[in-house]
C-alpha cells in the first residue's frame, strides 16, 4: 500500500514539475525565442562565399555607401533649395511679421508649434528641415526656433505610440513594442523639461 502511494506521489511531483515548466515558459514574455530565426536565411558566412561571392558582396557594400554619400548630398542640396524657397515665397515683410511677433517669443507656443507639425507631418526631420529652413530665410530667429525644435521632439513620440498600437493583437508583441514606446516618450519629455526651462532663463 505504501509503494502505491509512493509511486503515485512520485508521479504527481513529476507532473506538477513539468506544468511549473511550462507555466514558467507561458508567462516569461521578455523571453526571446533563438529558434524563431531561421539562420538559413540570413545567407551564406563569409568563410562559405566563394571568392566571386565575396568580390560582388564587397562591390555591393561599397555601391550602397556612394548612395548613402549621394543621399546625403542631395539632402543638403534640398534644405538649401528649401530656404530659397521661403525666401521667394515669405519674402522680407513675413520674415518682420514673425520675428516682432510676441506669440513666437513665448516658448511655450513655439513647443506647441513644433508638436502639432510633426504630429501632421507624422515626421519630426521634416518638422526640423523645415526650421531650419525658416531660420536661414530669416524668417523666424534662432530663440523661437529651439523651443520649436523641442517640441518636434515631443511630436514624434505619437509616431511610435501608434506604431506599438499596431501590435495589440499579440499580447506579448504589444507588451514589448509599447515598452520600447515609453522608453523613448520618457526620454525626450525629460530632455525637453530640462533644457525647455534653461532656455527661458538664459535667453528670454
Amino acid at each position: 500500500m505504501v509503494h502505491h502511494y509512493s509511486r503515485a506521489q512520485n508521479h504527481f511531483i513529476n507532473d506538477f514539475t513539468s506544468m511549473e515548466h511550462v507555466r514558467l515558459q507561458v508567462i516569461d514574455d521578455w523571453d526571446i525565442v533563438n529558434h524563431v530565426i531561421d539562420a538559413s536565411k540570413l545567407g551564406k558566412s563569409w568563410k562559405e562565399k566563394s571568392k566571386s561571392e565575396r568580390t560582388s558582396s564587397v562591390f555591393g557594400l561599397i555601391v550602397k555607401f556612394c548612395i548613402v554619400l549621394v543621399s546625403l548630398y542631395l539632402f543638403i542640396c534640398s534644405l538649401s533649395f528649401l530656404s530659397s524657397a521661403f525666401q521667394l515665397l515669405g519674402g522680407k515683410s513675413a520674415g518682420e511679421v514673425f520675428a516682432k511677433s510676441s506669440i513666437l517669443s513665448n516658448p511655450i507656443i513655439g513647443l506647441m508649434i513644433g508638436v502639432l507639425v510633426t504630429v501632421l507631418v507624422q515626421s519630426s526631420s521634416t518638422s526640423t528641415s523645415i526650421i531650419v529652413a525658416m531660420v536661414s530665410a530669416g524668417i523666424i530667429t534662432i530663440q523661437p526656433a529651439i523651443a520649436m525644435i523641442m517640441g518636434a521632439n515631443i511630436g514624434t513620440t505619437v509616431t511610435n505610440t501608434i506604431v506599438s498600437l499596431g501590435q495589440s493583437l499579440d499580447r506579448v508583441e504589444f507588451k514589448r513594442a509599447f515598452a520600447g514606446a515609453t522608453i523613448h516618450d520618457c526620454f525626450n519629455w525629460l530632455c525637453v523639461a530640462l533644457f525647455l526651462p534653461l532656455e527661458a532663463i538664459f535667453h528670454p
